[in-house]
């Protein structure tokens, strides 16, 4: 029986095979290439495809707070997830920012510090004193462990002042209720 090598970009790949069963294994970097799953793969006479999976080995840290760098003030909640390049293709559940501005992926992909590879998140919610990140966040992973810096600005203070109708000027004790509906 023949033996194949199918060359797979950005997830895809083909060969034409001659009919038969063959043990598959993988190989991939920042995949563990043990947890192949199917291992085995039956070629029939006629077109035919199979979709197997890898389990990624690295841990990224997205961390975010005021200055997006160590030291900052973080954030105390929110939600981000990654996605495609531009945004609008979601990657698995969403994970959620911890009370120190920790998110944690866990079993992401990563290259070699001369190929890395580049994974994209976006930020779903924030605390109520914080703006989301608005951009789609790129992060190079080229080890197991990565750590990024995310930066989520106060929100704007908006001042106001209650003053008289009547008397012009004349300061009122009180409050003002907004309601974002």
């Amino acid at each position: 029986m023949a033996n194949y090598d199918v060359t797979i970009t950005n997830g895809s790949g083909s060969a034409r095979m001659k009919a038969g069963t063959y043990n598959v294994t993988a190989t991939a970097q920042g995949y563990s290439a043990t947890s192949l799953d199917p291992k085995t793969f039956t070629a029939t006479a006629s077109d035919g495809s199979q979709t197997f999976t890898l389990l990624a080995e690295g841990t990224l840290e997205l961390i975010f707070n005021e200055t997006g760098a160590s030291g900052g003030t973080p954030i105390t909640s929110g939600s981000v997830v990654m996605t495609d390049s531009t945004g609008s293709i979601e990657y698995g559940s969403a994970v959620n920012i911890n009370s120190t501005g920790v998110a944690t992926f866990a079993n992401v992909p990563f290259g070699t510090s001369e190929s890395p590879i580049t994974l994209y998140f976006k930020q779903l919610s924030t605390d109520d004193s914080h703006e989301i990140e608005s951009n789609i966040i790129s992060v190079e992973l080229s080890s197991a462990t990565e750590t990024q810096y995310v930066i989520n600005v106060l929100l704007g203070e908006q001042t106001f002042t209650l003053s008289d109708s009547t008397y012009s000027g004349l300061p009122i004790n009180g409050t003002l209720n907004f309601n974002n509906e």
